[in-house]
């Protein structure tokens, strides 16, 4: 066979197993391929605001996961002359009044590429390289109005600003913040210099505005259609199946889709024991008819709960009481409860598309394993192991080292003692719709009266919103005994054959006759071997004989 006919079959064989992949796992055709992305250099001062827990260069860069970008970090202290030089794009996080040093400030006045500056100490690049667009103003307190896109919003923030002074036409204003009759930009471009006044995540509509701007920024144009996602939370076999049918029906006839949020196993502290699907079969009924009417199924933990506590009201990857990671081996941890949460569900019938976090609560390292069973991650993201605090983010974000995609939850919830719920709802859904490609999503309590839920669905009607439908999407739940897979509307369910674990004895026994097997074979080549060369050396010495004469 001829070498090109060769390499054409072994081009076949290859590309036909990364078809196979891809329908077996259609979560793994987002693209990953990483040499095609723009490389962005974070460089920062500080993690976090002094006495706070978040970590803000966390939250900034997740916003990144939104595009085509691999995302590096680096201490502004930790910077060395040159580090620049290979990136595509840069940029710089403030958050202390530090003052910029050399040679980070050269490279940053050298750098010819777009470079995208939050917070303090803008002052001393302007000195150095736009002292003719901007002036410096000093620090502005509470602005308490911030304008973009033609639609003002008030502002609560603590935070402090910095004033830029326009003296040139050339200089773009995106954003506009007002401080007592006193206007300055929270966001704007000078030339290739993008400036935002202040960052922090306590104001959602800075926060939004900014990941907004990240498309033009990046120059990445977004044009997928912002959707709205329904969700019912902490649904477990304690729960009336009545109000889940109602519920059921009424999305049904809406022609709402909606996710479940499933607690498969139900811990009765009074008992001290663990109710599982299996043992109730209305409820496992309940939520069979969900899935047939619309709804999506999320795991929402597998017991929702530590330290005795009630299901549905604790923690379970991350240690409320102490406000630290579980002092666990969370690779073993996480292990354990998602594999018995996919095989409960399986085994009922009911097949999860994705996860979400009791509470939200995740250490790093958790992220890290749940992303191996899970294509997709719902609900906001813990951004330090410092202390529980969480990020909420407007769009979908993807490939990160914590998680696959993430679906963030920014509306808040359905509370019945607040009789502004409605309102306050719809206030959150006005911030995200900043975003040009928002997804949005709420949640309900199906203990709760349904005329709220109605109240909700019917206002989002009438603002023509698109409702996200989970298992119209490629996801992939990976345990050891199932792969469950959704790709228009199609969800399909693979058994594996597990590993069984062999006993001690057997092992041993096992290893002992490999080695034997090892042992012989080159007892016997060795053999071979010596056979071969007395062979030879013997028809040597006949020759030699028969050549000789009388």
């Amino acid at each position: 066979m001829c070498k090109c006919k060769k390499m054409r079959i072994v081009a076949v064989v290859v590309i036909t197993v990364y078809v196979v992949q891809l329908l077996a796992f259609p979560g793994l055709a987002h693209s990953t391929d990483k040499n095609h992305r723009k490389k962005i250099l974070v460089i920062y001062d500080r993690r976090n605001f002094f006495g706070f827990k978040c970590d803000e260069v966390t939250s900034v860069v997740h916003l990144f996961y939104h595009f085509e970008v691999t995302v590096d970090e680096i201490a502004a202290s930790s910077y060395e002359k040159g580090m620049l030089a290979k990136y595509d794009q840069a940029v710089y996080i403030g958050i202390a009044a530090h003052e910029l040093r050399e040679p980070l400030l050269a490279d940053l006045v050298a750098y010819q590429k777009p470079l995208l500056f939050i917070g303090r100490g803008i002052e001393h690049l302007i000195d150095r390289k736009y002292s003719e667009e901007v002036v410096f103003d000093g620090e502005a307190y509470q602005p308490t109005k911030v304008t973009y896109k033609g639609k003002e919003y008030s502002l609560k923030t603590e935070r402090f600003f910095q004033r830029l002074g326009i003296n040139s036409a050339n200089v773009q204003v995106f954003s506009q913040l007002e401080d007592g009759g006193y206007e300055y930009p929270y966001v704007c471009r000078i030339s290739d210099l993008w400036y935002v006044s202040c960052f922090s995540t306590d104001e959602q509509v800075l926060f939004y505005i900014l990941a907004d701007i990240l498309h033009d920024f990046l120059a990445e144009y977004h044009t997928a259609q912002p959707q709205v996602y329904v969700r019912i939370e902490d649904v477990h076999c304690q729960r009336s199946p009545e109000s889940l049918y109602e519920i059921a029906d009424y999305l049904s006839t809406e022609d709402v889709p909606f996710m479940v949020a499933l607690i498969p196993a139900f811990f009765d502290s009074e008992r001290d024991r663990i109710y599982y699907l299996a043992e109730n079969e209305r409820f496992v009924h309940a939520i069979k008819y969900m899935q047939a009417a619309g709804g999506s199924i999320l795991l929402h933990g597998y017991t929702h709960q530590i330290h005795k506590s009630m299901p549905g009201e604790g923690f379970e990857f991350w240690d409320g009481k102490k406000d630290c990671p579980l002092d666990v081996d969370i690779k073993v941890w996480v292990d354990e409860r998602i594999n018995s949460g996919i095989n409960n569900c399986v085994a009922a019938g009911i097949f999860p598309l994705g996860f979400e976090a009791p509470h939200y609560a995740v250490s790093q390292e958790g992220y890290v394993q749940l992303k191996k069973y899970f294509s997709t991650i719902v609900g906001h993201l813990q951004t330090s192991d410092k202390g529980f605090t969480t990020t909420v983010y407007p769009y979908r974000l993807y490939n990160s080292p914590l998680y696959n995609q993430l679906l963030p939850e920014n509306l808040g919830y359905v509370d019945p003692d607040d009789p502004l719920f409605l309102q306050h709802l719809l206030e959150e859904l006005d911030k995200v719709m900043i975003v040009r490609d928002f997804t949005a999503g709420f949640f309900f309590h199906p203990y709760l009266d349904i005329s709220l839920l109605k109240s909700v669905i019917a206002e989002l009607k009438q603002r023509q919103v698109q409702f996200l439908d989970l298992k119209q999407e490629e996801n992939w739940v990976k345990g050891r005994k199932h792969v469950i897979s959704s790709q228009n509307g199609a969800v399909k369910v693979i058994g594996l054959q597990e590993p069984t674990e062999e006993s001690p004895l057997v092992a041993f026994y096992t290893k002992t006759v490999w080695l034997l097997v090892i042992v012989v074979t080159v007892i016997c080549l060795r053999l071979f071997v010596i056979l071969l060369r007395a062979r030879k050396k013997s028809k040597h010495n006949l020759f030699k004989s028969e050549g000789m004469g009388p």
